[in-house]
């Protein structure tokens, strides 16, 4: 999370009432859908590689007439950009944008490489070579603010789900590798953030992520600490909070078979949350009332010189509220 645009994580104070989505009977749902374009159709903006903030290179559109992106490609510290990438129609329908390390495929729905690709080879980004402790790592992540910024006192249940597959996670071992330190790293994280403009800790948050692969283990273990930077990387400095991987699945992705995660998410975003006050962390408000989901990202860190592609279908994210049906969201501003 090191390379990560706190760009994306200004708090959002405009409170507004799903009254869009209540319908003819007023009625406000009580299942909020919080991401869309879920197979990437309308493509990926393309963020610069220059850590920092959100500079718009380009946009990676899988056909004509797609509509606006919705979704960002971020691609910290690449020594290459997908920004000025061709499209490349493969023989099954699917587009695929390469730009020497790192492609993208998005996949028609009929296609075997739907819905989408993610791959970064490391062995190019590191010339092969294993980097010296503290240098930045090459990202690749799509990412967005949540469609919705529900309070987590308002969710009975945030129900997540997605399949995927590790196509390959290939390393060279060359002289200086740290099995401790290397590694590629599929991961997808949300916030969790203090939207109360009134409190004095208001915009700080944590990371809650899932490690959905991990190069060293099968199955990852629980981690909580500090997103720590270096002098030659940038750290948030935010409490960082990650379950055990067993309790998304008991099959492993470094099998190569499809994994299929289908969980209720609220039990360890709460988790997160308490864990991060024990630790020392959002100190200005104990307060669950001021904590709203804020943006996500799914993708590739990778530490060492690691090639690694992975596929991903069937993305949702969802709020189930609680029964008194008020949906005290946020939306985007």
């Amino acid at each position: 999370m090191s390379e990560y645009c706190n760009s994306m994580l200004r708090p959002i104070f405009a409170l507004t009432i799903l009254a869009a989505s209540a319908g003819a009977s007023g009625q406000v749902p009580d299942r909020v859908p919080l991401l869309d374009d879920t197979r990437f159709e309308h493509g990926l903006t393309v963020w610069s590689p220059v850590p920092g903030k959100h500079v718009k290179q380009g946009e990676l559109r899988p056909a004509d007439g797609s509509g606006e992106p919705v979704w960002g490609l971020a691609q910290w510290d690449s020594r290459f950009t997908l920004a000025h990438a061709k499209p490349e129609r493969l023989p099954s329908g699917a587009v695929r944008f390469f730009d020497g390390a790192k492609f993208v495929v998005f996949g028609t729905p009929s296609s075997d490489e739907a819905d989408i690709i993610l791959a970064l080879n490391g062995q190019t980004e590191y010339r092969n070579k294993i980097p010296s402790p503290g240098d930045p790592w090459p990202h690749l992540l799509v990412e967005r603010p949540l469609r919705h910024h529900p309070a987590l006192v308002d969710l009975a249940a945030v129900p997540f789900q997605i399949r995927y597959r590790v196509l390959y996670s290939k390393a060279t071992e060359a002289t200086g590798w740290d099995e401790r330190l290397h590694t590629a790293q599929f991961v997808f994280y949300l916030t969790v953030q203090n939207h109360n403009r009134n409190s004095p800790g208001g915009g700080d948050y944590l990371w809650v992520g899932m490690m959905l692969y991990d190069g060293r283990h099968r199955l990852p273990a629980a981690y909580g600490a500090r997103d720590a930077g270096s002098s030659k990387k940038q750290g948030t400095g935010k409490f960082i909070y990650r379950p055990a991987f067993k309790r998304l699945s008991n099959n492993s992705p470094h099998d190569g078979d499809w994994i299929t995660v289908d969980v209720d998410l609220l039990p360890m975003l709460r988790e997160a949350l308490q864990t991060a006050w024990q630790r020392g962390y959002l100190t200005d408000s104990n307060e669950a009332t001021d904590y709203r989901l804020g943006v996500m990202n799914m993708g590739w860190e990778i530490t060492g010189p690691i090639d690694a592609a992975v596929q991903v279908r069937g993305l949702k994210l969802e709020a189930i509220l609680k029964p008194s049906g008020l949906f005290r969201g946020e939306k985007p501003g």
